[in-house]
């Protein structure tokens, strides 16, 4: 018999996450239907994801669930991060990361004011309006961020993170739930305007 008859069997186990890419890896598709259908409360989880993930790569302190939170004060970084790993690489990709920074984070504090001014009734319905239409907006110029960390992984389409899952699918229904809310809200803003009257 052997010495080594008790010892546990040595295997090689090859374990792929999306956690071994070194941001949130999505496909475009998925990426903007989650977004506009969660009212842009995916972003949060979406930086939050890339940043855990530099954070496991680098080992830098940081605390990845506050940088998703305010994610208007690390966009900037965020988008160096990825561009760098792009260039690493040996890749090109057509985009400016700082440019595309400084005009996503302006619409969200420009969402951010619209929500403020509708909430006080300041400026309605226009206000309502605009603050809305927002909502696809912010994730159509994060779409080129998304395809940039695509390139950057080596996974220009987002193939392994595409399927919706059902943990996605539930958050979308209720998303369109609050859609429906949200369309019929204004749509008495607009008809009976009255009701909405100190």
């Amino acid at each position: 018999m052997s010495e080594t008859m008790y010892a546990p069997p040595a295997a090689n186990i090859a374990v792929t996450s999306a956690d071994e890419d070194d941001f949130y890896v999505v496909s475009p598709r998925k990426f903007y239907l989650l977004a506009v259908l969660t009212l842009n409360l995916y972003l949060v989880y979406w930086f939050y994801r890339s940043w855990r993930l530099v954070k496991q790569r680098t080992g830098n302190s940081m605390l990845p669930p506050l940088r998703g939170l305010f994610y208007i004060f690390f966009t900037h970084s965020l988008f160096a991060e990825i561009d760098q790993k792009i260039k690493s690489l040996g890749k090109s990709f057509a985009w400016s990361p700082g440019n595309l920074a400084t005009v996503v984070v302006v619409l969200a504090i420009m969402s951010n004011v619209l929500d403020r001014l509708s909430a006080q009734n300041i400026g309605s319905p226009l206000t309502d309006f605009a603050g809305i239409a927002m909502v696809p907006i912010i994730p159509a110029f994060l779409l080129k961020a998304q395809e940039a960390i695509n390139t950057a992984c080596e996974d220009p389409t987002g193939a392994s993170n595409g399927q919706l899952t059902l943990a996605n699918w539930v958050w979308m229904i209720f998303g369109g739930l609050v859609w429906v809310l949200v369309m019929f809200g204004l749509y008495l803003v607009v008809v009976e305007p009255e009701l909405f009257m100190d």
